[in-house]
């Protein structure tokens, strides 16, 4: 009977455990009202690089991003909390889809996401990496574009962010100059195709 009930109280104790870091992690989101950053990102797949790229991003949430990629390809992702705009500048071709209200499949989308959401769809731990705090989430369920995601934070600064998806792919996004919380213009997270690009629907 003492071995029921002190294997219970360790259940308990895990299952508050979870329930705290879910609790912890989305209240540093929900801090994030607005944040602009550099960010560099390495997409991997069975331990080889697939492509690195850099750039400049920017968020208001819920549900509003803008992830500006200068090199090595240009490209500009606008999520408007309606839709989401994909621009190729080389390829002069915007691609428009409807937005989702929750956590979408980009690092912009997941970061600009709704309240809540990440309880909802997450399991979450969390541990000290050196001088960062790190959160780990394990989705709950396998229809999630992302099944796994690392967050690091430095206080209540986002640092760094490791994703894995469906498709076996690690995406590492590593955020520098970051700025929480400024005032930002409502254009940002406006946009209209350029004259003359082919606009695709999905």
């Amino acid at each position: 009977m003492r071995k029921l009930i002190s294997v219970l109280c360790i259940f308990t104790m895990s299952v508050v455990h979870a329930e705290t870091a879910s609790q912890v992690l989305q209240d540093k989101l929900n801090a994030i009202k607005t944040m602009k950053a550099q960010f560099n990102q390495v997409i991997k797949a069975k331990g080889r690089e697939l492509s690195s790229s850099s750039g400049n991003m920017a968020l208001s949430r819920p549900g509003k991003f803008r992830w500006n990629t200068k090199e090595p390809m240009a490209q500009l992702v606008v999520a408007d909390g309606q839709k989401l705009w994909v621009f190729d500048k080389e390829l002069e071709q915007v691609t428009v889809k409807k937005q989702d209200k929750g956590i979408g499949g980009t690092a912009g989308l997941f970061l600009s996401g709704y309240d809540n959401t990440v309880a909802r769809d997450f399991n979450v731990t969390e541990s000290k990496k050196g001088q960062l705090q790190a959160f780990d989430l394990k989705a709950k369920s396998k229809k999630e574009n992302f099944q796994r995601v690392k967050l690091f934070f430095s206080g209540k600064t986002l640092k760094k962010m490791e994703m894995y998806d469906q498709l076996g792919q690690h995406t590492i996004v590593k955020l520098s100059r970051i700025k929480t919380n400024p005032g930002l213009s409502s254009g940002l997270f406006r946009f209209k195709p350029p004259k003359g690009v082919d606009v695709v629907k999905q």
